[in-house]
């Protein structure tokens, strides 16, 4: 049916795209549209199958309905990014970057509240700027989600040469729990692909921490019964590009096969730093906390904002070039009309 064209072509493009290289934030993007067009796909052969099938009336039912789904969506999104940045509060203090899901919660109310202020064109192009931003952001948010979701559980498909652990920081010179899941994870496949594959586990010493990460993260694993002679140890990188450049130095054959393990909402911009240093291979992300994941993954969106701020500003620039031209165009008419005569 002419239909499903919506979203098949998209899905062919996505799967090609996800052939040559998953570890591509436009590969996410495009999954998300095709899921997007699916949606849509779904929807319009109910109402055209309601309106076959029984009446119009119906249809028109069916379609308000569906319709109906998007501001509700919106407002249960916005109630949890609320509950969220409460819940971030309580269990991980009030830092800046905790509080990320809150903050974007109330920009959202935000943005429906200036809707009912009084009529002015400065209130009026504030609002519409503000709307097409957070649009923008949503898309992003949501596209990061649902394809990490998906990346992360793609089979693997090869055997691993090398599994580089990628650290978090410490609690003084223990392993907290969110390095503890990637080094779990990390165990699990060593153990699923017999041993063979060689540790690297990487993180340089913080301020704060009393011993390297990478010598922590050794310990952890040797508590758990992986031999010496089967870690490698990264002691220096402050970032995730360097954990992968210095753990890289570390293996003997560069082009081996390689598995990064993070945590979930990071597996993606570690992927894509494999990609930009030409390493063979994939991340996956070990399993997180539910109430973690919405302010983690809006870091996220930040961090691959900055690392690809020249697309973005260039898209923001078409989003928004049309309300500043409006805004331009107010502004001339209402000094024109001010004019002493």
């Amino acid at each position: 049916m002419f239909l499903n064209i919506i979203w098949i072509i998209p899905a062919i493009l996505f799967s090609y795209r996800f052939w040559r290289e998953p570890r591509s934030l436009w590969t996410g993007h495009l999954f998300t549209f095709t899921m997007l067009m699916f949606l849509a796909t779904i929807a319009g052969l109910s109402i055209v199958s309601v309106e076959q099938y029984i009446n119009q009336r119906w249809a028109i039912g069916v379609a308000l309905a569906f319709l109906a789904l998007i501001p509700l969506s919106i407002a249960a999104s916005t109630l949890y990014l609320l509950f969220n940045g409460r819940q971030m509060m309580v269990y991980e203090g009030r830092r800046l970057a905790n509080l990320l899901s809150l903050l974007y919660g109330l920009a959202v109310i935000l943005a429906f509240a200036l809707h009912f202020l009084p009529s002015h064109s400065v209130i009026r192009w504030i609002s519409t700027g503000l709307d097409l931003a957070i649009f923008y952001g949503s898309f992003l948010y949501i596209s990061h989600w649902l394809y990490s979701i998906f990346y992360n559980n793609w089979p693997l498909g090869y055997e691993p040469d090398y599994i580089i652990v990628l650290g978090s920081g410490l609690i003084g010179d223990k392993v907290p729990p969110l390095l503890a899941q990637r080094l779990d994870k990390a165990y699990t496949v060593y153990e699923n692909y017999d041993r063979k594959p060689t540790i690297i586990v990487s993180g340089g010493q913080g301020s704060d921490e009393v011993i390297p990460e990478g010598l922590a993260m050794a310990r952890y694993l040797e508590n758990k019964g992986i031999d010496r002679d089967k870690l490698l140890m990264e002691q220096e990188s402050r970032t995730t590009f360097e954990n992968l450049t210095f753990s890289r130095k570390l293996m003997e054959d560069k082009d081996a096969k390689v598995l990064v393990v993070t945590n979930s909402f990071h597996a993606l911009r570690a992927g894509i730093y494999m990609k930009r240093i030409k390493m063979k291979g994939r991340s996956i992300g070990s399993r997180t906390a539910a109430y973690f994941m919405p302010s983690a993954l809006i870091r996220e969106d930040i961090a691959l904002a900055k690392m690809f701020w020249k697309t973005h500003a260039i898209l923001l620039s078409l989003i928004i070039f049309p309300s500043i031209i409006g805004f331009a165009i107010d502004g001339i008419h209402w000094i024109l009309t001010h004019l002493p005569k």
